[in-house]
């Protein structure tokens, strides 16, 4: 049985692909996502090991090197959770996503908000003792986000509140603008 601590994103973000038949998670094994029902569902992390059984398979490698691995046009979807912030070039990251990705191809991520009420506490003290982990390269600004995804070619760039972590309880519902989590999605034309 997988534990899903942050079952609200990941219910939105296999939502938000759920039509594509053809489905890539970047990033998959901290949290698979169990919610993903597409008719194939490929993993990829840097990590291996077990996913559950609505994963087709789990390539091994790195997400900066996405056209070693797959065709290009290949994935109806790409779902990449807890990513972007670890990346020291995010736009170059984007860019080999929409590469793999068929025409009308959505891409659709999420990433811990800047702006939440509980990481602008922490800015005002400027803590670097929680939320300051030192895998993070840079936290993004939902306006930023989107200006990221056009600059990668993607179109119709949405923002979506991907819920706030509770201890104990995991992600709940919260507006876009106190949301723990960002989700950003973006369709290739």
């Amino acid at each position: 049985m997988y534990l899903i601590k942050g079952n609200y994103r990941l219910k939105k973000m296999a939502k938000l692909v759920s039509s594509a038949n053809r489905v890539l998670d970047l990033g998959c094994m901290q949290q698979p996502n169990v919610y993903l029902n597409n008719k194939m569902v490929i993993g990829m992390d840097l990590n291996n090991g077990k996913l559950p059984p609505n994963y087709k398979e789990l390539v091994v490698g790195d997400v900066m090197n996405l056209l070693s691995f797959f065709e290009k046009d290949f994935f109806d979807a790409i779902v990449a959770g807890e990513i972007i912030e670890h990346l020291e070039r995010p736009i170059d990251f984007l860019r080999n996503c929409y590469e793999i990705m068929s025409s009308g191809g959505q891409l659709v991520i999420s990433t811990p908000n800047p702006h939440s009420i509980f990481e602008f506490l922490l800015t005002i003290n400027l803590s670097r003792k929680y939320f300051y982990h030192p895998v993070h390269v840079c936290l993004y600004p939902q306006r930023w986000l989107i200006r990221m995804f056009e600059r990668a070619g993607f179109k119709n760039v949405q923002v979506i509140a991907g819920g706030t972590e509770l201890p104990i309880i995991g992600t709940v519902p919260s507006s876009r603008l106190l949301s723990g989590f960002t989700i950003v999605k973006g369709v290739k034309p």
